[in-house]
C-alpha cells in the first residue's frame, strides 16, 4: 500500500472507531432489521425551544423537525411532517401552536396535527410569540420580521439587517425584538423602531 491508502485507511479507522464510541452514548440498537432509537426516549435530537400552554401541556422543538409532546406524565414524539430544524415555538392554546425554523419554515398545531403555514428560502427563523393566535410574530436571519394576523403572513420592515434570535411582548402594541450586535427593536403594533441598548 502506498501513503495515500495508508491514510486513507486511518481516516477510515478513526471514523468508524468515533461511530462505534457515539453509538455507545446513544444507544442504537437493531430490531427486525432495521435501527431504532433506544435512549434516550423519546429522542436524541437537540432541542432548541419549548412552550406549553399548562404543566400537562408543554411542546419542545429541535433537529430534524423533532417536536415532542408532554402530557404532563410522559414525553412523546410528534409527526411534524418535516425534517428542517425548528428553533422556536410559541402557542396562544393547546390546539393553536406555531413553531419556526430553518428555510422559513412555520407550522401550525390544529390540536390534532401540525401542517406547514409558510416556506422559503434564504433565511432561517429562530422565535416566535404572539398576542393571540391572530397577532403572531416571527424573527430570524438578516432581520426578517413576519406577522400572521389570522390569515395570512406578511413581512414587516425591521430597519435592519442584524440576525434577530428572539422577540416577547406584553401585548401586541408593546413587542420587542433582540438579536446581533446588541439589535435591540420596539413594535408600537404598526411598526418597528430601533432602541438604544446602551
Amino acid at each position: 500500500m502506498n501513503y495515500r491508502d495508508w491514510r486513507y485507511a486511518g481516516v477510515t479507522l478513526m471514523v468508524v472507531a468515533g461511530l462505534l464510541l457515539a453509538m455507545g452514548s446513544t444507544a442504537a440498537q437493531g430490531q427486525g432489521g432495521e435501527w431504532e432509537w433506544q435512549n434516550p426516549l423519546p429522542t436524541g435530537s437537540r432541542l432548541y425551544g419549548v412552550w406549553g400552554s399548562s404543566g400537562s401541556d408543554v411542546f419542545a422543538v429541535g433537529q430534524y423537525g423533532t417536536i415532542l409532546h408532554y402530557d404532563g406524565a410522559a414525553w412523546s414524539e410528534m409527526i411534524s411532517g418535516t425534517t428542517r430544524w425548528l428553533y422556536g415555538v410559541w402557542g396562544s392554546s393547546g390546539s393553536d401552536v406555531f413553531a419556526v425554523g430553518w428555510y422559513q419554515g412555520i407550522l401550525h398545531y390544529d390540536g390534532t396535527a401540525w401542517s406547514e403555514m409558510h416556506s422559503g428560502p434564504g433565511v432561517d427563523f429562530y422565535a416566535v410569540w404572539g398576542s393571540s393566535g391572530s397577532d403572531v410574530y416571527a424573527v430570524g436571519d438578516a432581520g426578517i420580521i413576519l406577522h400572521y394576523d389570522g390569515a395570512a403572513w406578511s413581512e414587516m420592515s425591521s430597519g435592519t439587517t442584524s440576525d434577530l434570535f428572539a422577540v416577547w411582548g406584553s401585548s401586541g402594541s408593546d413587542v420587542y425584538a433582540v438579536g446581533d450586535g446588541g439589535a435591540l427593536l420596539h413594535c408600537d403594533g404598526a411598526g418597528w423602531s430601533a432602541m438604544d441598548s446602551g
